[in-house]
């Protein structure tokens, strides 16, 4: 009887054995659970599939059937990340533009888009910094989005002043995310509104995020420090107790110097 095609190439993958001393420097992660070292990987996106070369054999593989796949570094990623730390944005965008280019789909295109998007936003290019998010986090599952990028992506969108889409999806968070998810979200409903002018209604999410998130430590001090600060600005002697249980909770923190140097 006839092999059918996906189990001629199971049957490939798993008879791929590499002699001893074989330069293998990827590695191919299948959805059924296994895993296939090779060569070198390439994505051929006019057919949506991996070109993957190994010591023995050629293997067109359909993406559906990848999870994910590992590959070395790109040698400029780490020097194009120092400069977007730096504040070098026009040094840093051609070269993590070229990763993109040149590892799509293999793993460190989407830590480029990451960086794009960081770059982007430093340089007050929201919408630029949103197509960036929007194209790496399509088609990614909700639990492997990072929540710094989460926060960068919510943060473009409040850049872009499209409020009505960020005031969806943090509503959205804040009532179905995971808990930390859901503190992040918060805070940031706190910002999407004082960006507004909406001083009582940003008052009111970061309080929240206070005392409804008091055990996500991640997220506490930046709504301690700016609760007191839009009671300041609301002319609300609370805020001193605000800036006392910061500085109390987390005297190091730069959020807790902050407050201390602003009193």
């Amino acid at each position: 009887m006839r092999m059918n095609a996906p189990r001629r190439l199971g049957r490939m993958l798993l008879g791929v054995v590499f002699a001893a001393g074989a330069a293998v420097a990827d590695r191919v992660f299948m959805k059924d659970g296994s895993v296939l070292e090779a060569v070198s990987v390439r994505y051929r996106a006019s057919s949506q599939e991996y070109i993957v070369q190994t010591q023995q054999a050629t293997l067109p593989i359909p993406a559906s059937r990848v999870d994910r796949v590992e590959v070395p570094k790109p040698p400029a990623l780490d020097q194009a990340m120092a400069d977007i730390r730096a504040g070098k944005y026009d040094a840093a965008i051609p070269v993590l533009e070229k990763i993109v280019q040149d590892y799509q789909r293999l793993e460190w295109d989407n830590q480029a888009r990451d960086g794009l998007g960081m770059a982007y936003l430093g340089k007050r290019d929201f919408r630029k910094a949103l197509a960036m998010y929007r194209e790496m986090m399509e088609g990614m599952p909700a639990e492997r989005i990072p929540l710094a990028v989460r926060r960068r992506y919510w943060q473009a969108l409040q850049g872009a002043e499209q409020y009505a889409l960020l005031k969806r999806e943090l509503d959205e968070a804040i009532a179905k995310a995971p808990r930390d998810v859901a503190a992040m979200a918060q805070l940031m409903r706190g910002d999407m509104y004082a960006a507004q002018g909406q001083k009582n209604e940003a008052l009111l999410d970061y309080l929240r995020t206070v005392i409804l998130y008091e055990k996500e430590k991640e997220n506490r001090p930046e709504a301690l420090f700016k609760a007191a600060r839009m009671l300041e600005e609301l002319r609300d002697p609370r805020a001193a107790d605000l800036r006392k249980m910061l500085t109390n909770e987390f005297p190091n923190h730069p959020y807790a110097r902050q407050a201390t140097a602003g009193s």
